[in-house]
């Protein structure tokens, strides 16, 4: 089994894909300054959530890139259901090399900077297109100190220190203008909800010649998150403003 096909079925059924709520994704839109008619780009969009959720607080007119052909397809059901297909749009495409027509006043990518080599080249992306004086929120994971044992910090080169992050933000010319940290709690009902996935895939296929991958997969992440994601890594939503 392709390892996208694995975190396709470990993923693709969750409303929301990483340890959030939806009080922190509409706590961003208030940090971001989001207004009625604002354009926003939400890069790996997922299910398209966060701009369902944001629809219905603000009325903002946005597009979802995602390159997973089954979310894509939930989120276009998702907005339908809203009737706001006049507003927001999802398009399977990659996130990467996708070139709108017309910069944003805010860019999003919530747990998809992997899409572009890690936090730091995504919100250098994420600028790219988006307008002077637009905003840009962007949610990952960072390492809570910069003491990670070698044999961890290796396989995760991308990931940056929180100060590593904001700093290299200020490079660009940005300021940072709030931060919506994940608790423990949102850590463990994330990871949760991905092992009952895998789990549930399990259940639903004993006799499938993938089962024993699946089984590996499931074992792997889950003795990654308790042997030291969950001390090592912390999750957080930060909000960047671009000057005028």
């Amino acid at each position: 089994m392709h390892p996208f096909e694995i975190e396709t079925i470990a993923q693709s059924h969750l409303s929301l894909m990483n340890p959030v709520t939806r009080e922190m994704i509409l706590h961003a839109g208030e940090l971001a300054g989001i207004r009625k008619g604002d354009v926003v780009y939400d890069l790996g969009c997922g299910n398209g959530t966060l701009l369902s959720f944001w629809h219905d607080a603000y009325t903002i007119k946005g597009t979802g890139v995602e390159l997973r052909k089954e979310s894509v397809e939930a989120g276009k059901r998702a907005i339908a259901e809203k009737g706001a297909t006049d507003l927001i749009q999802i398009i399977e495409r990659d996130a990467a090399v996708w070139e709108p027509e017309e910069a944003a006043d805010c860019t999003v990518a919530i747990g998809s900077a992997f899409i572009f080599g890690g936090a730091v080249p995504a919100i250098a992306h994420l600028e790219s297109l988006t307008k002077p004086g637009g905003i840009i929120v962007i949610g990952d994971r960072y390492w809570q100190s910069d003491r990670v044992p070698p044999e961890f910090a290796v396989q995760w080169q991308e990931i940056p220190t929180e100060y590593g992050l904001v700093a290299a933000a200020r490079d660009l010319g940005l300021r940072l203008r709030g931060v919506i940290r994940a608790s423990p709690d949102d850590h463990d009902r994330y990871e949760s909800a991905i092992w009952q996935q895998c789990i549930r895939w399990l259940d639903e296929h004993p006799s499938d010649p993938d089962r024993e991958e699946m089984e590996e997969y499931l074992c792997k992440i889950q003795d990654e998150y308790l042997v030291y994601g969950r001390e090592a890594f912390g999750w957080a939503i930060w909000v960047f403003g671009i000057d005028a």
